[in-house]
């Protein structure tokens, strides 16, 4: 059992004549707070989905680069070019 401060927030979203989408926000009580660190999209990780490209683009720039490219990509100054 997660500990008072580590917990996971089970939601679904209702689309109409359309299946249900587990929506899952874990989370973490910081003094400021509650966190979310993860979100799974139907059982999907975003952490987990994440970590390979990012351990992508630690290797081919290290991590100084890689916190640029997401400050970059955070205030829309690169365009995501893995959006469908």
């Amino acid at each position: 059992m997660p500990a008072d401060t580590d917990v996971v927030v089970k939601t679904l979203i209702l689309q109409p004549g359309g299946q249900a989408i587990p929506l899952d926000y874990s989370m973490v009580k910081t003094p400021t707070g509650w966190k979310a660190y993860d979100i799974s999209v139907d059982g999907v990780s975003l952490v987990v989905n994440y970590r390979s490209s990012f351990a992508q683009e630690i290797q081919q720039g290290g991590m100084d680069q890689l916190i640029k490219t997401l400050q970059a990509k955070n205030n829309g100054l690169i365009p995501d070019t893995k959006k469908n």
